[in-house]
């Protein structure tokens, strides 16, 4: 619906800069409302205040186009949702590996495996009534599966540790809509209430979106970066900053 602005707009031949200096609206925010392009726009309350100023300034109707930027917002939520669970679950597969390795380290498995070949044989002499004894392959089998395994986790190296890491912290003052991407390689979404704090790392550098600037604070390596924008405002960061 929102495709509606633009055409009944070049209808009244008007163009973005008058109706933004009638609605005092900011020029880029017309044409991302027209353009549809509203994960580019600011907080929730503030961008459905536009599209019924502008909808109603060019005589149309906006409860269609505000029906879909909230069908919009719901996708996305659920989307950010979706991400959430699966960074949890990942997490707790995580913990539950850890902890099984702690609790039940590699070489309790082997002597295991080998106290039930053991009861296995004593079973089978005293079922059979007869002296038996455990050949001396079979013993000799386990025992060098077991120094191979020692060896193996003697020679494993060592986890590399992530050094000269880029630290990111945020806390939300107001609700707000970020979107980070991380090294070129990693895209979040975030869509935090106040009080709500997310905390990230990197190798290289952090590319940050923030819908409400006035709505975050930002603490980078350790550094507040201060007051980033007014409320409403959209602001684009690259952290560190590249160095002319």
């Amino acid at each position: 619906m929102y495709e509606e602005l633009r055409k009944k707009r070049l209808e009244l031949n008007k163009t973005i800069k008058e109706i933004a200096e009638k609605t005092k609206i900011k020029k880029q925010y017309l044409e991302l409302i027209e353009e549809g392009k509203f994960d580019e726009l600011p907080i929730e309350v503030y961008t459905k205040a536009y599209i019924k100023t502008y909808a109603e300034f060019l005589g149309i109707d906006p409860s269609p186009i505000i029906k879909d930027y909230e069908e919009y917002l719901k996708n996305k939520k659920q989307s950010i949702q979706l991400i959430e669970l699966k960074a949890k679950l990942e997490h707790e597969k995580d913990f539950s590996k850890k902890y099984i390795r702690k609790k039940l380290p590699s070489w309790s498995i082997t002597a295991i495996i080998i106290l039930c070949v053991i009861l296995l044989v004593v079973f089978l002499i005293q079922s059979e009534r007869k002296k038996y004894e455990i050949p001396q392959t079979v013993t000799q089998k386990v025992l060098e599966n077991t120094n191979i395994q020692e060896k193996i986790e003697q020679k494993e190296p060592p986890k590399e540790t992530l050094t000269h890491q880029q630290n990111l912290k945020i806390e939300a003052v107001d609700k707000v809509w970020m979107r980070i991407i991380i090294d070129d390689k990693e895209k979040k979404e975030f869509l935090l209430n106040p009080g709500q704090k997310i905390e990230l790392q990197a190798d290289k550098f952090f590319r940050v979106h923030i819908g409400n600037a006035g709505g975050v604070k930002i603490i980078f390596n350790g550094k507040d970066l201060g007051k980033l924008g007014e409320t409403g405002q959209v602001v684009y960061l690259k952290l560190p900053q590249d160095k002319n």
